[in-house]
């Protein structure tokens, strides 16, 4: 196994070096499999869906992109996050449709603010696609946030910003998902997505 440091080879991978995709899985494959476990038991899906079947398929549509540019392992966690959270969410839609029922959601996400929103995890999964045609910015902080549960310090290593522009960004985003999600529209407008100090 390749003992280089993470980050250095991601940017190999991003070069044109894939193979090199499967000696990064292994030495992060406790932590994607945790978040596997963790997804999971977010969302009663119905199915008997592991989180070793549900590590591998979503690292396996990561590995089978033509191009993939991945930062960090952060980076890369979190890119896994969002399939699992994805391919979760797509089977319970497809349960619903064939079998006409309801799908039963066994946790909900509450947004810190002025207000506390609980969202369900379907809801959200909307609502950040909606957030993440707006502003991939503020998709990525809510998705480190919200699915992943890190601090905003972590999220700041993982971007490579400070502890304080991460915590402005996530106030600015924490704003769109809840005017979303309460039915108002940005009317065209363009969020000031800008993490350079002192902006």
């Amino acid at each position: 196994m390749n003992k280089e440091p993470i980050t250095i080879l991601l940017q190999r991978v991003s070069s044109g070096e894939k193979e090199l995709l499967n000696d990064i899985y292994s030495r992060l494959y406790a932590d994607i499999k945790q978040i596997a476990e963790y997804q999971i038991n977010k969302l009663n899906t119905g199915q008997t869906i592991t989180p070793t079947v549900l590590t591998h398929d979503c690292y396996l549509k990561i590995a089978k992109q033509n191009r993939i540019n991945l930062k960090n392992s952060k980076h890369f966690l979190n890119c896994l996050s969002i399939s699992m959270r994805q391919l979760l969410i797509d089977v319970c839609r497809s349960k619903s449709s064939s079998k006409k029922q309801h799908i039963t959601v066994t946790d909900t996400f509450d947004v810190i603010g002025d207000t506390n929103i609980d969202f369900k995890i379907i809801e959200l999964d909307l609502l950040l696609n909606r957030v993440e045609k707006i502003s991939v910015q503020y998709a990525e902080i809510l998705n480190y946030k919200l699915i992943l549960s890190m601090t905003f310090a972590e999220i700041g290593k993982a971007i490579n910003k400070s502890e304080r522009q991460v915590i402005r960004v996530w106030n600015q985003a924490k704003t769109l998902l809840m005017a979303l999600a309460n039915g108002e529209t940005t009317n065209g407008a363009t969020p000031n997505t800008n993490l350079e100090a002192g902006s």
